[in-house]
């Protein structure tokens, strides 16, 4: 069996994707399959190799480059993921937007782990929820620390923060959550440059710590989870 450290190498030969996407397609009994299998060997290759560059630039770039590198990396490991389920992707341009939004202009007095997104109908998230872990969110927004707080890698820093709050009523997918919250820092460094450089330089704000642990455990564990995904996606087809 293949180790989860090892299937992003494993994957970067046609004589593996093929009979991978092959199967895959078998599964759900695609009438196509072969062709789809042999039309999308190389894009799902190019993907995992785009997000793995995005990957290792994001290592040796400054703080306020980083969100923008792990997002779109981030974008093309998924995309990659949904040639596994979704051989005609994309299918329509609507598809290929975020698939997220959040405010632009941040209020006065801004911080970030109160500061919220809203999923959209269309766009990469929720086609990536849907396809690739069956999952729907039922609210209209939700906060930057609602989608933090969860995660396994942030549990050390906001066992500092001592202070109770319930268990979270909608848990989402660790990866959903990582792209979520990705996408707004990615807004952040874009459109929020004067915010951004005095959070890095003064340091005299709560969010500064949990944004770069963040983006530690990111770097981390990203790869990490789409490795998961496509060892699972593997072993359930061969």
């Amino acid at each position: 069996m293949l180790k989860e450290e090892t299937i992003l190498n494993y994957l970067q030969v046609t004589a593996h994707t093929r009979p991978f996407l092959l199967a895959c397609y078998e599964k759900t009994n695609n009438p196509k399959a072969s062709h789809h299998a042999y039309q999308n060997a190389e894009r799902f290759i190019y993907g995992l190799n785009l997000g793995s560059d995005y990957w290792e630039s994001a290592k040796s770039t400054p703080l306020s480059v980083q969100p923008l590198l792990l997002y779109y990396g981030l974008n093309h490991y998924l995309k990659s993921c949904l040639l596994t389920v979704d051989p005609g992707y994309p299918a329509t341009a609507k598809v290929l937007a975020h698939g997220l939004s959040t405010r632009k202009r941040k209020k006065q007095h801004y911080r970030f782990l109160e500061d919220d997104i809203r999923v959209q109908p269309h766009g990469l998230f929720p086609h990536a929820a849907d396809h690739l872990f069956q999952f729907s969110s039922s609210k209209e927004k939700i906060s930057m620390d609602e989608l933090l707080r969860p995660l396994e890698a942030m549990a050390p820093i906001y066992a500092f923060k001592n202070v109770d709050h319930p268990p979270a009523d909608e848990p989402w997918p660790p990866l959903l959550a990582y792209f979520a919250v990705l996408y707004n820092l990615s807004m952040l460094v874009r459109y929020e440059g004067e915010w951004w450089g005095e959070m890095q330089q003064m340091r005299d704000r709560e969010d500064y710590v949990f944004i770069i642990e963040f983006l530690k455990s990111a770097s981390e564990q990203i790869p990490v989870l789409i490795s998961a995904w496509l060892k699972d996606q593997l072993t359930s087809v061969f």
